[in-house]
């Protein structure tokens, strides 16, 4: 048993590693996830003996084991997020940014054309799947992304005409401030 594992390790250690460094992109988990597909190996051994394609099978195997990888993070960081959030935190009410929020996203977005409003606070504000979106409407579930991506970009042109930003190096936002004529912020 020890042998046949060696020798999968041998033959196909380097292209399972190379699949999965290419997907995950961060050498630590790539290690991980190779333990993990070594544990599989192991554990399904038998079947990979008698599988016609060894090298498919490995294949298949590890992209299980990365896609397994991903989600547990996605739901990991979701726990993670929901108890580091504190509901009884007190919003600062003279938080500029927030005001600016306020103020101005809902009509920024209001001010957009019926179909395209309509789609993004369906789906961004009110968390609507765009599949459910696109059936609702009658529409394809591509032309209801084009729909919601066109909007996000109708906005992101409004946003951009309001105020003045200040970005870092890694395109975070770190200033904002209003235009001179910038009319699209009143109350």
């Amino acid at each position: 048993m020890e042998t046949a594992v060696i020798t999968i390790q041998q033959k196909f250690g380097t292209q399972l590693h190379n699949i999965i460094c290419k997907k995950v992109g961060h050498q630590d988990h790539c290690h991980d996830i190779m333990q993990e597909v070594y544990l599989k190996i192991l554990l399904h051994l038998p079947k990979i003996e008698n599988a016609t394609n060894t090298a498919a099978y490995l294949v298949q195997l590890t992209n299980n084991t990365v896609t397994d990888f991903f989600r547990k993070s996605k739901s990991l960081a979701e726990k993670d997020l929901s108890e580091s959030v504190n509901t009884t935190d007190i919003v600062d009410p003279n938080d500029q940014s927030l005001q600016l929020a306020d103020c101005c996203l809902r009509p920024m977005i209001e001010s957009l054309p019926d179909i395209y409003r309509d789609a993004l606070i369906r789906t961004e504000l009110e968390g609507m799947k765009l599949k459910d979106y696109a059936q609702l409407i009658g529409i394809s579930l591509s032309n209801a992304k084009v729909r919601v991506q066109r909007a996000k970009e109708k906005l992101k042109t409004i946003i951009l005409e309001c105020c003045t930003y200040e970005f870092d190096r890694y395109g975070n936002v770190v200033d904002c401030v209003k235009n001179s004529q910038g009319a699209c912020c009143n109350k």
